[in-house]
């Protein structure tokens, strides 16, 4: 099944909301500020992520959290934020979860996964050819 949390915690006087999910393949993300992060280590309750785009972009920031909880953010992003990558990940995890759990085509379930998307989410889809 398909994992969303909405996590609060309070900087100054606002609430920032962060987005803890899992990818296709049961991997946590964390999604904070526009910012998407995978684990790097875990040790205890503290969780140490680094961008998604560390590996492809070299990208530097990373994310200390104790309990889901942000505690200190290192690192500077050599990229902008992106405004679609939590709708990315829901969609192909949705569509590897029908894939695994219904008998419909893949064509079906790739068709009924995009036409739920943004166009500007469409756009930064992996190859479909991969979504199998």
């Amino acid at each position: 099944a398909l994992s969303l949390n909405y996590l609060y915690y309070q900087h100054y006087f606002t609430y920032i909301r962060l987005i803890l999910m899992e990818t296709n393949k049961d991997k946590p993300v964390f999604i904070h500020n526009g910012y998407t992060y995978i684990i790097s280590k875990r040790s205890g309750q503290k969780t140490i992520w680094v961008c998604r785009r560390n590996r492809h972009s070299q990208c530097r920031g990373r994310l200390h959290t104790i309990n889901n909880t942000v505690v200190n953010e290192t690192g500077e992003h050599n990229h902008e934020p992106s405004s679609v990558d939590r709708e990315v990940i829901q969609a192909t995890a949705a569509m590897q979860h029908a894939a695994s759990t219904t008998d419909k085509s893949t064509h079906d379930i790739v068709a009924s996964g995009v036409a739920q998307l943004s166009t500007q989410a469409i756009s930064s889809l992996p190859d479909l050819r991969n979504l199998k």
